[in-house]
């Protein structure tokens, strides 16, 4: 099991990984990076730390990882650890190790655009079935109708038994687009595909993405962050409280720049996951302040967010829904 630095913390808040990445006899994501990868995976590093970790640690273990280290998979579940599980092949929930707390695995299965990859996403019922809760990770790479790629596979994503999605964008640098034009364009070219990947302003294209996604999952029904793992240190309804402050701490910034007031939710949500304090008793009981971080602003927020809308969120959520 290694520390892993996740190229967007707000969204997949997860510190550590257990095994390598997946095979790559195909086009895989790699949802810590969230870049592709083709090819041999790299060798594994002999003589790994399987030791228990002295505190409840929030892990992101790959399909092919959890069935062929099932042990040590239920060792970290049986000490208290949070597990998601990146559906990236098949898998039953039969094939887990048990659960020793309510909300302690959620299951998560990547979508890649269809210029990337034509994967439909996998039946998520069997996983609903055994109270774990299922979501997709949504690629936000290159596409080229992104608003209706989007409510697609946010509408496939809901029948398939997803209750959340996360949006994520794809890293996809210079080498990797040249690869898929070569392999798309054929010898006579295609004009259209050489300014997708090459005459696009990739940071704002992806920010855009983004957007459609929420607007997408709203209409699809789903929800739009990790609604767990719970873990010891914990549970799944603190880990979702601070998931969504952590989201919109990042919607914030993406919608203000410098002007950005996400900071303070993003620390609230540090200190709430730190303190391990149920967020919905300590709203019934008016004692958010409790917690640091929560002024005023980030109290009313938190509040607005958690109880399913007023102000300020819903000022927030409109801007950032709006065309």
């Amino acid at each position: 099991m290694r520390r892993v630095e996740p190229a967007f913390p707000d969204l997949l808040p997860v510190s550590h990984r257990l095994g390598g990445a997946p095979p790559r006899d195909r086009v895989v994501l790699d949802p810590v990076e969230m870049r592709l990868a083709w090819g041999v995976a790299p060798e594994r590093p002999e003589g790994a730390d399987r030791a228990l970790p002295r505190r409840a640690l929030r892990i992101l273990v790959h399909a092919a990882v959890a069935r062929h280290d099932r042990e040590q998979l239920g060792r970290l579940l049986a000490a208290g650890c949070g597990v998601v599980v990146i559906l990236d092949e098949e898998l039953h929930p039969d094939e887990l190790p048990e659960r020793v707390m309510p909300g302690q695995v959620v299951a998560l299965a990547p979508w890649l655009p269809p210029l990337w990859a034509q994967r439909p996403l996998p039946d998520l019922a069997a996983w609903r079935a055994r109270d774990v809760t299922p979501g997709a990770l949504l690629a936000l790479g290159p596409m080229t109708d992104p608003a209706r790629e989007l409510a697609a596979v946010a509408i496939a994503a809901r029948r398939a038994g997803a209750e959340f999605a996360v949006a994520a964008p794809l890293a996809v640098p210079a080498e990797v687009r040249h690869r898929l034009y070569e392999a798309r364009a054929g010898e006579a070219g295609d004009t259209g595909l050489e300014d997708l990947l090459f005459h696009t302003d990739l940071a704002h294209a992806a920010a855009r993405m983004e957007r459609d996604a929420s607007r997408a999952c709203r209409a699809a029904g789903l929800a739009e962050c990790l609604p767990g793992p719970g873990s010891a240190a914990a549970s799944a309804a603190t880990f979702a409280g601070a998931c969504g402050l952590l989201l919109w701490a990042r919607r914030l910034d993406l919608l203000e720049g410098v002007a950005s007031t996400g900071w303070q939710l993003r620390r609230a949500a540090r200190a709430l996951l730190a303190s391990g304090r149920e967020p919905l008793p300590l709203l019934a009981e008016d004692n958010l302040r409790v917690i640091p971080g929560f002024g005023p602003w980030v109290e009313a927020f938190a509040r607005s967010l958690w109880s399913g809308g007023g102000a300020p969120y819903d000022e927030v959520a409109a801007r950032w829904t709006a065309s």
